[in-house]
């Protein structure tokens, strides 16, 4: 059990470890590997060339004693062992042997390293009677000295006789030594070749921990994952692409409205971007190199509403990213969110007129005026049967009759006359979008005439509502005696945000022409200044094709 929890232990170490020692453990690993390795082979080759090499030194150096006249001088008596002795000595000093021997035929040493034998038969005479018949060789069989390698190679006279054998070698001790030598190269070559491997891993983990921002994997993988998830969770298409109009980054959004645009292909990450779908999103920003803000593009039928950014790295355009969405989306919810908030201040204002009729009846039970109470309610209900009566007499679609009766009491709270005009009529047709989207229409522009006249002497709204069957449109004409408007603002009151009534106003109008012109309606505005406005606007019932 205290095995396994110290393995577990371990195993959780192994698992901190950070990036940068991950890449200096793996690098170093990697380089003690291959440098041993290596250094295995190297070694290998080193003792194979040495034992070469020493093979071709010591038969090399007997093939020149042997010619030397000195050597076969004394193998014919015409020089002394002296002479020959010193001749030995000096050779294997300038030559780097262990030993130089001079044999004559009967193998008796006339030179050798150690002078008490010379004169004595050589120690292996076996060994160097191979040699008797003027065939050279090697031996590696013990010595005098011990292990070794030598060669054995003929002496010849002039007469081309053999008149003896010289004998040159190493011990095993010295080609030991020197291969020892060439072994502590090697190791220094990877003791050097391991600490620049280390400096090296040490700034790659640095350099690659930099460009990563200090990061460690697992956090960069929930970054990516996070990133991921707040794309696909917004609610604009988001999509950006390099200069060669790869794409880099889409999210499902985006994927969504591409497709409903009938783009299916091209529209991963990785893939070349559709070359119209490229110059409608990004033409302007790429080129330019500059940014756009809400710019209306029509696209395959379809208004989208764009935003786009040059992405620049080192002062170089890299690319582009650029988010859009359906106009027509925000449309249908800024009319529903309009259509709800007329509704809203219609029932507030029959609420509020209720209430205060509600107040005066019970004040006159309070009084036990019950004679008075029943006056004020008959004169209520035939006030009531009057507006109604005429209202739902004109406007035979509930929606659109309950909607004015709010209007009618709205304005009367305000002390506003509120006119509809005798020629209205409306048929009973089936309650549509279309039905839905004219009463946000009509209530934009009856509030926008009531507070027109909120300041004036005279304050009228009038009201003509009209349906031609034929044609199958409603219209719709509202006018106020108001102080009109002048040509400076007419020309600006249908663009988005402007407004002569403050800050968080202008919206409106710009709604109103916005659904006139996706519906293929028609609007129409005339107005003298001091004089009052009229709005004129047919809207289709239903939305053709």
């Amino acid at each position: 059990m205290g095995k396994k929890k110290q393995v577990v232990q371990q195993d959780k170490k192994i698992k901190k470890l950070t990036l940068r020692n991950k890449i200096l453990l793996l690098v170093s690993i990697s380089i003690v590997v291959s440098l041993l390795g290596a250094s295995f082979f190297i070694r290998n080759y080193v003792i194979e060339r040495e034992y070469v090499n020493t093979r071709e030194k010591v038969s090399g150096i007997a093939e020149i004693v042997a010619k030397e006249q000195i050597v076969i001088d004394s193998l014919a008596d015409k020089a002394t062992y002296e002479q020959v002795q010193s001749y030995a000595m000096d050779m294997m000093k300038l030559s780097k042997v262990d030993f130089v021997v001079v044999l004559d035929m009967n193998l008796v040493r006339l030179s050798h390293p150690n002078e008490e034998v010379i004169g004595q038969e050589f120690s292996n005479a076996e060994d160097a009677a191979e040699t008797l018949n003027g065939t050279p060789h090697f031996s590696t069989q013990k010595g005098i000295l011990g292990d070794g390698m030598r060669y054995f190679t003929p002496v010849w006279n002039e007469k081309g006789e053999q008149v003896g054998i010289v004998c040159v070698g190493l011990t095993l001790a010295t080609i030991n030594e020197e291969v020892q030598k060439a072994q502590l190269n090697i190791m220094l070559g990877v003791a050097i070749g391991l600490t620049i491997g280390l400096i090296g891993a040490i700034l790659l983990a640095n350099k690659i921990k930099k460009e990563l921002f200090g990061l460690e994997p697992n956090e960069i993988a929930a970054s990516i994952e996070e990133k991921v998830i707040i794309e696909d969770a917004v609610s604009d298409g988001i999509i950006a692409i390099s200069t060669t109009g790869e794409i880099m980054l889409v999210n499902r959004e985006a994927k969504r409205l591409l497709r409903k645009l009938r783009f299916t292909s091209n529209i991963d990450e990785g893939e070349l971007l559709d070359e119209q779908l490229k110059a409608a999103l990004f033409k302007e920003t790429i080129e330019n190199k500059r940014q756009i803000r809400n710019i209306p593009v029509q696209l395959n039928g379809v208004e989208l509403i764009i935003s786009a950014a040059p992405i620049f790295i080192q002062q170089e355009v890299y690319g582009a990213v650029a988010t859009f969405k359906d106009q027509s989306e925000m449309q249908q919810l800024i009319e529903e969110l309009s259509g709800n908030a007329q509704y809203i201040d219609s029932l507030r204002a029959q609420t509020h007129d209720f209430m205060n009729k509600m107040h005066v009846v019970l004040g006159l039970i309070e009084l036990q005026k019950y004679d008075e109470v029943a006056n004020f309610i008959t004169m209520l209900t035939a006030s009531y049967k009057e507006e109604v009566g005429f209202i739902t007499e004109k406007i035979k679609i509930p929606a659109l009759a309950g909607f004015l009766l709010g209007k009618f009491n709205e304005a009367r709270e305000q002390e506003i006359t509120f006119i509809l005009d005798e020629q209205s009529a409306i048929p009973e047709l089936e309650m549509n979008e279309n039905v839905q989207i004219f009463l946000v229409i009509l209530g934009n522009l009856l509030d926008n005439a009531r507070e027109a006249v909120m300041n004036q002497a005279e304050k009228t709204v009038q009201l003509l509502l009209q349906y031609d069957e034929e044609s199958a449109i409603f219209m719709l004409k509202v006018s106020d005696t108001g102080i009109g408007i002048s040509d400076e603002v007419k020309a600006q009151m249908f663009e988005r945000g402007f407004s002569t009534k403050g800050a968080h106003r202008g919206y409106g109008l710009n709604l109103v022409q916005n659904m006139i012109y996706h519906h293929q309606g028609l609007i129409d505005v005339k107005t003298t200044e001091g004089n009052g406005t009229t709005f004129y606007i047919e809207w289709p019932y239903e939305n053709e094709g």
